[in-house]
């Protein structure tokens, strides 16, 4: 268990570097904005598009794999709805937010580091197929239930153009699908611009964890503990849960991709929770709370997942 811990603490650490800066008044508040610019917009769409364009799509892209995460996914979603309605008396658009909050892990500035030094490059090929369908899938399901659910919302239509254009202007879904398109057509870049896509795609994970701890002082805990703690268990454990039992009692895939399901689905919930409860106004101080929270319970959280599944799947 300590050495699973010191596996992920430099995450952690570096998170906390960037929370400090900001906090102290070393760094502005606005060297968050910059640095998370940076990260989403440049590096980590590079480290996607280097990810995507050599990776075996047939093993990346496996059935049960994505089942085994995604069941869970949309699981706690619906749970995450119908608890917000029946036991905290959430109005529809704010119940749709809260069930998003839930649901919405941080597969990719958090996921991939501690993926990548839990385990190494064998269970990056399973992750990356997960997180290639993850910001698409559940933000095209998010916006549609939260539209048909909310009194002021548009046609199924309208919804589905908006989320279409929300999808295609994502620079990390740019970088996806760069990528798959270099790895269909089996371009081979040249050697001076596929040592600057090694230079960004390096820089991608350092910058966006601390720009993860920098955008984290913006965020309070509300008074509303109890929901904040409800969408956070199905975050951090009902999805990791759903996510093993599947895979590996189900259908027994192999202990790096019972790995790579579980690990991504430990992750706590990003910020595109907060940004999908402000883009609609509906539960904005619990997506806040909910991403603060279960953040740092995470340290905790992800070392027992991680250690659970070491100890009966030894890779």
């Amino acid at each position: 268990m300590l050495a699973i811990l010191q596996t992920i603490l430099p995450v952690f650490i570096l998170i906390g570097v960037g929370y400090g800066a900001i906090r102290t008044g070393y760094l502005k508040d606005d060297f968050a904005d910059a640095l998370n610019t940076f990260a989403v917009r440049i590096a980590v769409p590079v480290l996607l598009f280097r990810a995507m364009a050599g990776i075996d799509l047939g093993q990346a892209f496996l059935p049960p794999l994505l089942i085994s995460f995604y069941t869970g996914v949309f699981f706690c979603f619906a749970a995450g709805i119908i608890v917000a309605r029946r036991v905290f008396k959430r109005r529809p658009g704010e119940a749709v937010a809260v069930g998003f909050a839930g649901t919405f892990s941080n597969s990719v500035l958090l996921g991939l580091p501690i993926v990548e030094r839990a385990y190494g490059e064998a269970t990056m090929t399973m992750a990356f197929g997960i997180i290639a369908l993850h910001a698409p899938l559940i933000y095209t399901v998010g916006m549609i239930t939260m539209e048909l659910m909310r009194r002021d919302g548009r046609t199924l239509g309208e919804t589905l153009r908006r989320a279409g254009r929300s999808i295609i202007a994502n620079p990390l879904m740019a970088g996806i699908l760069a990528g798959l398109a270099v790895n269909a057509s089996g371009l081979v870049l040249p050697e001076p611009l596929q040592a600057s896509v090694d230079m960004l795609a390096a820089a991608a994970i350092p910058v966006a964890l601390v720009g993860i701890g920098a955008a984290l002082t913006r965020y309070r805990l509300t008074a509303a503990l109890p929901e904040t703690l409800t969408a956070s268990a199905f975050s951090l454990i009902v999805h990791p849960a759903i996510a093993f039992v599947l895979s590996h009692y189900v259908f027994g895939l192999s202990s790096v991709a019972v790995h790579a399901a579980v690990a991504l689905a430990a992750m706590p919930p990003g910020v595109n929770i907060y940004i999908f409860a402000t883009l609609y106004d509906r539960a904005v101080n619990l997506a806040a709370s909910t991403l603060l929270l279960a953040t740092a319970l995470s340290v905790v959280t992800i070392s027992i997942w991680l250690y659970v599944v070491d100890t009966l799947l030894p890779l």
